[in-house]
């Protein structure tokens, strides 16, 4: 009985009865922990959902070149992503990801460190905990096994977008260990509360200049006039004072100008080039966020790779005429739906930016607010956080 599920918040799948007697569970709020939880009347305690254990293995050849495999099943059918799966009982995560290597690749290693443990979502398992190995001494022949319809080496610049988060993350923290080719700026989830996102408008240089003075994390240049000689100049020269600030710089709309100018991302709009083309022409660490208007195009890109999201407009703005404010409820839907950061964007303010943050909303973008007094108003916002 206990493999009888309902579909439940959040698309996850939650259990309907008890593993232990076979009665219906119910919704109860547990008041020694904060939080609600399944709950057996019969049996008078919690039912606990545990994540899934799994492990992979970042794997770097001699010519610094990375092993992804494409796999055969689902969830993900055709993808590229890194040798790994789920362990087995009574074995070690350490075990468990040599032995998977040996069953995707053909191929032997020993562990060489972990690289991190990182939360997945999961059509099968609800959650999984995904640990991370790199590996040395890799001897034996490469070849497509259990599960795989390829395995091959890859050069870091010529990396196929991988299918799972967790994935990405764990060969993240491995490369930026290993120091080799291709060292990743980050990922925005590594970052928490982003606070002041800054984005530029007419004075460009001048509000970049200041906001890393403020301490802005992050700064997206957006330029709605120049033509694209002037807007390459801009970018170049913001990129040098990001970089001297350790600011996340990401360019507007301009894919082109972004790599050019060697920016640590682009930001997308609704119109624009879908997530899964950008990724094609785009490194591996390239942090691709794009605009949603609504809870359903909030969902959309997150299932579409999207590092992060904009939300709004949450108030009427001037900056977005042609589109209705999706206001503070719908905002809040966003935020505990999707696992990525949600950057709230249109007619924010330092006065409303409390009733934002108590929805939960950590990220908040302006352009109008950040055109006088660009470094107070920065650190004010952070503040908040």
């Amino acid at each position: 009985m206990d493999f009888l599920k309902i579909q439940g918040t959040k698309g996850n799948n939650m259990k309907v009865f008890c593993h232990n007697c076979g009665n219906p569970l119910m919704d109860k709020f547990i008041v020694d922990e904060g939080r609600s939880r399944l709950f057996c009347t019969v049996c008078a305690r919690s039912i606990y959902e545990n994540p899934v254990p799994a492990t992979t293995a970042v794997v770097v050849n001699e010519q610094e070149e990375i092993l992804l495999v494409k796999r055969k099943v689902e969830p993900q059918v055709g993808a590229w992503c890194l040798p790994g799966g789920f362990l087995e009982l009574e074995e070690t995560p350490e075990q468990g990801c040599l032995r998977e290597l040996k069953e995707e690749t053909g191929l032997d290693a020993d562990i060489n460190q972990w690289v991190g443990n990182i939360m997945g979502k999961s059509s099968l398992y609800q959650s999984i905990l995904v640990i991370g190995y790199t590996v040395k001494n890799i001897r034996g022949q490469l070849k497509a096994g259990d599960d795989c319809l390829e395995a091959r080496f890859f050069n870091p610049g010529q990396i196929p977008p991988i299918a799972f988060r967790s994935h990405r993350l764990i060969l993240k923290n491995a490369l930026e260990e290993k120091e080799c080719k291709l060292k990743p700026r980050g990922e925005l989830g590594f970052f928490g509360a982003l606070g002041a996102y800054v984005i530029t408008d007419n004075n460009h240089i001048e509000i970049a200049q200041n906001a890393c003075k403020g301490g802005a994390k992050i700064l997206q240049y957006r330029d709605k006039s120049a033509d694209r000689k002037d807007m390459l100049k801009n970018a170049l020269t913001i990129r040098k004072i990001t970089e001297a600030y350790n600011t996340l710089f990401i360019v507007n709309d301009y894919i082109d100008i972004a790599l050019l100018a060697k920016a640590d991302g682009v930001h997308l709009g609704q119109d624009d080039i879908p997530i899964s083309a950008a990724r094609k022409i785009t490194p591996l660490h390239f942090i691709i966020g794009i605009s949603t208007h609504s809870l359903q195009q909030a969902v959309e890109a997150e299932k579409q790779g999207a590092d992060y999201i904009g939300s709004g407009p949450v108030f009427a703005t001037p900056t977005k005429k042609n589109y209705i404010p999706i206001g503070i409820e719908t905002l809040k839907q966003v935020v505990k739906t999707v696992d990525v950061p949600v950057v709230a964007i249109g007619g924010l303010n330092p006065e409303n930016l409390p009733e934002l943050q108590k929805i939960g909303v950590r990220n908040f973008a302006m352009v109008r607010a950040f055109q006088k007094n660009t470094e107070e108003i920065v650190r004010e916002i952070n503040k908040l956080l």
